[in-house]
């Protein structure tokens, strides 16, 4: 089931105003903490078919996939909460009284359209955790119960968004909790379920960064990633 890295990419016109192309294979988009795959030929591979299934133990990001198993076109609501430093005008960061710094929550909200048949079922994005910890991440607007977490059956983001089913059933996952941490693989899952609202559960699993194979016959993907972000870093440095 899991066996590429990212299938699809959803695009909004954030996305469409900072793409990056690397050669004629990959394509990086970076915008407001997120990198995303769109290309999804573009994947490492060791000897017997093996794929990574996470950033891994140095990779400064998190992996969200999401994977539609309803047989009908689903849109996931992907919302993150990052801690992010306080700073002056100047740049400088704010302390409190204490003399720790100040920081805030930003909320990074994406939608993920999926098709019902594979491989256009599964679709993904990484969140960058280098500066700014990632606290929570889930389904849901604001992350609450009551919230949509999943829009089924519609006719995609520009069109009717479909049947909204609530996140009752599915808590966000809590780094301070151990749920995951960075260089993880979170996987939220929408599945057909009997006696449930909308005839659709919910469930989330997270692989951890070390259950990546350590050896590739292709390209490293996620290196490719971490350097094309060092490299935005170093350009904007004065």
């Amino acid at each position: 089931m899991f066996n590429n890295i990212i299938s699809a990419m959803s695009w909004n016109n954030a996305t469409r105003k900072c793409m990056l192309c690397v050669g004629v294979t990959l394509g990086v988009i970076g915008c407001g903490g997120t990198v995303g795959v769109f290309n999804p030929a573009f994947v490492n591979s060791v000897s017997g078919d093996v794929f990574p299934v996470t950033p891994g133990p140095s990779a400064e990001f998190v992996l969200v996939r999401v994977v539609n198993e309803t047989g009908q076109i689903s849109t996931f609501d992907v919302t993150v909460e990052q801690e992010v430093v306080e700073l002056d005008d100047d740049g400088n960061i704010l302390l409190d009284a204490n003399g720790d710094p100040l920081t805030r929550i930003e909320v990074i909200r994406r939608r993920l359209l999926t098709a019902p048949d594979a491989p256009a079922n599964e679709s993904g994005i990484l969140f960058d955790c280098s500066t700014s910890p990632i606290a929570r991440v889930g389904l849901g607007e604001n992350l609450l119960p009551t919230d949509a977490a999943i829009f089924v059956g519609g006719e995609g983001v520009a069109g009717s968004p479909g049947f909204g089913v609530t996140a009752s059933n599915l808590n966000p996952l809590s780094r301070d909790a151990g749920n995951f941490e960075c260089g993880d693989t979170v996987i939220f899952q929408a599945f057909q379920s009997l006696g449930v609202p909308g005839g659709v559960g919910l469930a989330s699993f997270v692989i951890n960064s070390d259950q990546a194979p350590g050896a590739y016959s292709g390209p490293d993907t996620f290196a490719n990633f971490q350097g094309i972000q060092e490299s935005q870093v170093r350009e904007e440095e004065p």
